[in-house]
């Protein structure tokens, strides 16, 4: 009842001061309408909150499915917006979170959706030193660490004006087996003062420090060009720190331009280079381009680098940094038709098998060619001549009794 009431209090009074909304365990959910299935999820909707002085929402310790949908939280960037915290089966969609430390916080939880929501301005800064003059900014839209199975799609990360930026869009720590889909990320960067720099800029459209095996692709990135920058900065549209992370059909704007000492300009489209350890291109597929059909890998789109496509299939016959496929264009010229078919050859065998799903190593479970093989008859008639060895054994040792 008291969670009713602190709802009827936010739809008729926007932004007052009101309590956080805290739900630890299931059984705190069963306020909300719903039953906690994936059918039919408890649902908290509607509502306009205030999360200057607390954080707005709090999911702690709950595995029941829960729909958060049609918020808008506003804060002061002091707080969170919303907290996930040992959380399972939460999908968070239209929802509106600005001004805040940070928009949505992920600790330890897993299947967590994020999608069609809209960040602006969230970070936290503070004073190094009340002399120096030293200022330092963090906090995020999205923050999240030792989690796994987050699904970030369709989400749009904006300032709120010029002096509050998503300083970080998507900042990952510790996290696998997610997926960062067709978001749109604009201006993730914050410029403060500093005493030994007169300003420094820094942040990172999307950041991944220990993650690894996620995928990242389909977003549009904007970073400003290094025109203006009279900080030093440290920017990036991606920053990578994991292994066997996918990242492809991404389009990404602005100028990379390496760091410079007597410029105090960084902006990097991807650091660190991470050669070896992570794929930006997609798997081989079918796919089309200027009204043809084409099939090979498909990377990403980098603004600044305009070198030749000699065969017209879209894709530059140069690579560039880690990228061995780099569109021609952005990525809305393709179109993906099918996955490639894969031809695996059994190595006891000269007939060709076409396979989409096939690994190789299920392929050479199968067969060898150092192991004879039997048929069905054979092995039949070597399974019952042991059981007669082992009957004669049987019946010599009973008649020596």
């Amino acid at each position: 009842m008291r969670t009713l009431v602190v709802f009827v209090i936010l739809l008729f009074v926007p932004l007052a001061s009101a309590a956080q909304l805290a739900f630890v365990g299931d059984e705190s959910l069963r306020e909300l309408p719903g039953s906690g299935t994936s059918a039919d999820p408890y649902i908290l909707e509607n509502l306009i909150i205030n999360a200057s002085n607390i954080s707005g929402i709090l999911i702690k310790n709950t595995t029941a499915y829960l729909l958060i949908r049609n918020l808008t939280i506003i804060g002061d960037n002091k707080r969170p917006g919303i907290i996930l915290e040992n959380t399972k089966n939460v999908r968070i969609e239209n929802v509106r979170v600005i001004k805040c430390s940070y928009g949505i916080r992920i600790i330890n939880s897993e299947n967590i959706t994020i999608i069609n929501s809209i960040f602006k301005g969230n970070l936290y800064c503070y004073w190094k030193s009340e002399f120096a003059g030293d200022a330092d900014c963090r906090g995020g839209a999205i923050f999240a660490d030792y989690s796994r199975n987050l699904y970030i799609i369709n989400n749009s990360f904006v300032p709120y004006s010029s002096l509050f930026s998503n300083i970080y869009g998507v900042y990952l720590v510790s996290v696998r087996n997610s997926k960062i889909y067709n978001n749109w990320f604009v201006g993730s960067i914050k410029c403060y003062p500093s005493a030994a720099f007169g300003g420094y800029c820094k942040g990172a459209a999307i950041y991944l420090t220990r993650s690894n095996e996620n995928e990242i692709v389909g977003n549009l990135i904007y970073l400003p060009m290094s025109g203006g920058m009279e900080y030093a900065s440290e920017v990036y549209g991606i920053y990578l720190s994991g292994v066997n992370n996918s990242i492809y059909l991404n389009d990404f704007y602005g100028e990379e331009v390496s760091y410079q000492i007597d410029m105090g300009i960084g902006f990097y489209y991807v650091f660190p280079r991470s050669k070896g350890k992570n794929t930006f291109h997609s798997p081989k597929v079918v796919y089309e381009f200027a009204n043809e059909t084409f099939e090979g890998f498909l990377g990403n789109y980098w603004d600044s680098y305009k070198e030749v496509d000699t065969e017209g299939d879209g894709i530059i016959d140069t690579p560039f940094i880690v990228d061995h496929y780099p569109l021609a264009l952005p990525s809305e010229n393709y179109k993906i038709i099918r996955p490639a078919e894969k031809i695996k050859t059994i190595t006891n065998s000269s007939t060709l098998i076409s396979n989409t799903s096939a690994t190789p190593s299920s392929i050479l479970s199968t067969s060898s060619t150092s192991s004879p093989t039997f048929s069905q008859e054979e092995e039949n008639l070597k399974y019952m001549g042991t059981l007669l060895v082992l009957a004669t054994i049987l019946i010599i040792l009973w008649r020596r009794k």
